[in-house]
């Protein structure tokens, strides 16, 4: 099984919120699985929780639909 051990930074850059979301076996900055400018903390925390929840949820679709060997 693959687990995606992910989490997300946020941080304000100027006059905009930052958000992306690395997984922290490989946090390489420079290549998030994701990101987004906001105008708000709370409206970048939502989108990189809802982010997040949308790819785990992608992952365990994949796993439970994955080729089964016998």
């Amino acid at each position: 099984m693959n687990d995606l051990n992910l989490h997300a930074r946020i941080f304000r850059t100027g006059t905009a919120w930052y958000a992306d979301i690395d997984d922290l076996g490989d946090p390489l900055p420079e290549d998030p699985y994701w990101y987004g400018l906001y105008d708000s903390q709370p409206a970048a925390v939502e989108a990189a929780c809802t982010r997040i929840a949308s790819l785990s949820t992608t992952q365990c679709h994949r796993l439970s639909h994955g080729a089964l060997t016998a």
